[in-house]
């Protein structure tokens, strides 16, 4: 009797270290099968890229263009001014996400020649009629207009207009070198238009 009560107890322990066991198994499968699981998903390469044209151009701004474009077909959107010079621009060049392009103008030379060719109107636009009269001198920084003095290089719309104000101020322009009192404006700049300007009466 004794010996089928212990066989009945060891029968039943290993039943309970069994059912023990295989519990065991069922949580730690169940507690694996909750596991994140994560899947990097590789960013889309942006087919197209964001450009800024400014300068002597008629729609100064930020333009979205597809990548590889170039400089000329930036500029074809932008729009040239008849006073830019495109030329001193690499045309064919691939543009970059988030580039700048600044389109600078002609000399005041080349503005006088086109004109006298009959391809340049006063009002600066491009025409094939009869050439205007126009005058190739150098321009006079105490009666010149805001279009004039911007035909000058280095002299944009801002710097223009500071030579007006300062006119406007001050009193006329006693010598070319009173340029330089304008902010923005240097003694290497003021050398540059010499043979350009003039300070009349």
């Amino acid at each position: 009797m004794n010996v089928d009560r212990n066989h009945i107890r060891l029968f039943v322990l290993g039943v309970v270290v069994a059912v023990t066991v295989a519990a065991l198994v069922v949580f730690v499968h169940g507690d694996r099968s909750h596991d994140l699981v994560l899947q990097v998903e590789p960013i889309a390469e942006s087919s197209q890229m964001t450009v800024y044209a400014g300068g002597a151009v008629a729609r100064p701004g930020l333009y979205t263009l597809p990548l590889h474009a170039r400089v000329a077909t930036l500029l074809d959107q932008a729009g040239l001014l008849a006073s830019s010079d495109p030329a001193a621009l690499q045309l064919a060049a691939e543009l970059r996400d988030g580039q700048q392009v600044i389109v600078p103008k002609k000399s005041v030379a080349a503005i006088a020649t086109q004109a006298a060719t009959g391809l340049l109107s006063s009002t600066g636009t491009v025409t094939s009629g009869t050439p205007e009269t126009v005058s190739p001198g150098p321009i006079d920084v105490n009666s010149a207009t805001l279009e004039q003095l911007e035909s000058l290089p280095g002299i944009g719309p801002a710097l223009a207009q500071r030579i007006i104000d300062y006119r406007n101020e001050h009193g006329p322009f006693a010598s070319l070198d009173d340029l330089a009192e304008v902010r923005g404006i240097s003694v290497r700049m003021v050398d540059g238009l010499r043979d350009l300007a003039i300070v009349g009466p």
